[in-house]
């Protein structure tokens, strides 16, 4: 089973703000687009991460992309004046948060999110190390997935390493079965500079899925392409083949859990 745990759709006219002076993303990204590519590549379908500045789909749309086969659910942004609803709702996978500040009314949402067994997606850039930590402490049986590997927001002064610092400073998360990490990121839109044709070694990237595996280990690790943002950096395509190839190298066996089933157990995502 395969399962592309993070994509993205917006219309041209919705583009994010961030990405209105790149031509490449000003159109429209739409589940009719992505989808070839996921029923090429044996994909049993995605997961839609809905975000106000990303253009979160009308209603309507939702509601025709939770009937379709191919999307597995949304993680809408997590209120942040509303409260969450008591009960689990319809297609509704996990909430997302781009910065954990720990406020009265984010500990509410938190904890009931914690009751209702769904995961917290939180962006590692916008969240510092001693804020996770905090989060972590408060909420011990809280899944917290972690958007996007690298970008470490307030990372500690200890960390001196030139090259990736971030992993050093979330070490500690190893002994946290609750957390999660996405792939997403593993290519860098600096990357692209380096090759010719993107051909693209192993030996690069080799590192960089080390430094995970060492903190998270092969059975808290999500496949995620981030399309199509991620297409500044690679292809869809060249995406998929590197990370599939660097897995085998690795670790031949845990090719299955990271492109998919690790997804299904953490989105509590049927056959």
């Amino acid at each position: 089973m395969r399962i592309d745990a993070e994509v993205r759709f917006w219309r041209r006219s919705k583009t994010p703000t961030q990405f209105q002076d790149t031509p490449l993303l000003t159109q429209d990204y739409l589940l009719q687009h992505l989808e070839p590519q996921l029923m090429t590549h044996g994909f049993k379908g995605c997961i839609a991460v809905l975000e106000t500045e990303l253009a979160a789909l009308p209603s309507v749309e939702r509601k025709t992309l939770l009937a379709h086969r191919h999307i597995l659910g949304v993680i809408p942004p997590l209120p942040e004046q509303a409260e969450l609803p008591s009960a689990p709702q319809a297609g509704v996978l996990g909430y997302h948060l781009r910065s954990f500040t720990g406020s009265t009314h984010q500990l509410k949402q938190l904890d009931i999110l914690s009751r209702l067994d769904l995961p917290l997606e939180l962006d590692l850039a916008g969240t510092s190390v001693e804020t996770v930590r905090d989060l972590i402490e408060k909420m011990p049986n809280l899944r917290i997935i972690f958007n996007r590997m690298g970008g470490l927001g307030g990372a500690t002064d200890q960390v001196k390493t030139a090259d990736d610092p971030w992993p050093t400073a979330i070490q500690w998360l190893q002994d946290h079965p609750q957390t999660f990490i996405k792939l997403s990121g593993l290519i860098k839109p600096s990357d692209a500079g380096h090759f010719d044709e993107w051909d693209l070694p192993l030996d690069h990237f080799k590192p960089r899925l080390e430094a995970l595996l060492a903190i998270f280990g092969e059975d808290r690790m999500l496949f995620s392409s981030n399309w199509p943002a991620g297409l500044m950096a690679a292809s869809f395509e060249d995406t998929l083949d590197l990370i599939s190839a660097l897995i085998e190298m690795l670790a031949p066996q845990s090719l299955a859990k990271i492109m998919g089933l690790n997804a299904a157990l953490c989105y509590r995502i049927g056959n």
